[in-house]
């Protein structure tokens, strides 16, 4: 893109913003709309997404406009964004993707983050735990599965006919009860690590990302700009280009994967499919409403 063109989408997109969500407290955000800084983050988003554009674009090309818009969805441009499942920045990256996928730094990946100066080190172990328990619990109910027969219609059923379930309702108690002290694990664990990043990014990086570039880069990479979006747009490229340019399955891949993407309808395998999954569906609305709001503005 030219300068010219970076400056005019910037400003459809700050215009955008504006239009919808002056006066308001912003998700991800937790402040009012006035207080935040768009315009310089924009300007350096965009930045990058145009350069990452240029890089992958012998994959495919893609809509600059597009990937501003899935962006706003993901994370409404806060570089502090965490979701419920850890997923972190401005793309929203996993850690797995993140660390396997592309090489990211993320919070407690580096020794040096379980010391001093880090803040509450004691708790940088603690999604590595968390990914323990996650496994811990898949083997656990694949160990117990044959408990989940007994269900209610079949107690009844035993019930009528007198016989004695109370081995089998003994053994699926046990396991509701192991299930719950796993999730409860698993919960303090997603617990501790949001704890640790948060007091890492407030007491060291001050929340701002603009005057502690090096801390966020060693801490965790997914709250910077360069590698998530670069990451971000590889995948779109790539997507398309197995999809054969069908963006809406590229994006749908985007947060579904890539796999839940295909389907073996002879006419339709080459462009993909939509998962049939609510979060996949609000995510693409969202992502075509903030594209017609800001292309409207850009090309209109």
């Amino acid at each position: 893109m030219s300068v010219e063109a970076r400056f005019r989408l910037t400003q459809a997109v700050l215009d955008t913003l504006e239009t919808h969500y002056s006066n308001m407290t912003l998700q991800f955000w937790e402040q009012p709309f006035e207080k935040i800084d768009f315009e310089k983050r924009i300007t350096n988003i965009l930045y990058w997404v145009d350069l990452a554009i240029q890089e992958h674009r012998s994959l495919h090309s893609i809509d600059p406009v597009w990937v501003m818009s899935q962006i706003m969805a993901e994370s409404l441009f806060c570089e502090f964004a965490m979701s419920a499942s850890l997923a972190a920045g401005i793309c929203q990256f996993m850690p797995g993707t993140a660390t396997r996928g592309y090489d990211m730094v993320i919070a407690g990946s580096l020794p040096a983050h379980h010391k001093p100066p880090y803040r509450k080190p004691e708790l940088a172990d603690s999604l590595n735990r968390y990914h323990d328990l996650i496994s811990e619990r898949s083997r656990m109910r694949k160990a117990t599965s044959d408990a989940v027969t007994f269900d209610l219609d079949t107690a009844l059923e035993w019930l009528a006919n007198g016989k004695n379930g109370k081995k089998p309702a003994a053994a699926q108690i046990e396991r509701n009860r192991q299930l719950e002290e796993i999730n409860q694990k698993i919960r303090q664990a997603r617990s501790d690590y949001l704890n640790y990043v948060e007091a890492n990014i407030t007491e060291l990086g001050e929340r701002d990302i603009f005057r502690h570039t090096d801390f966020f880069v060693q801490f965790d990479e997914r709250l910077t700009y360069k590698k998530p979006i670069y990451a971000m747009v590889h995948m779109l490229a790539n997507a398309l280009r197995v999809r054969q340019g069908n963006i809406l399955s590229a994006a749908a891949a985007y947060n579904a994967g890539l796999s839940r993407t295909w389907t073996d309808e002879a006419l339709y395998t080459r462009y993909g499919t939509l998962p049939n999954f609510n979060e996949t569906g609000t995510y693409l609305s969202r992502i075509v409403a903030n594209y017609e709001e800001i292309a409207s503005r850009f090309y209109g």
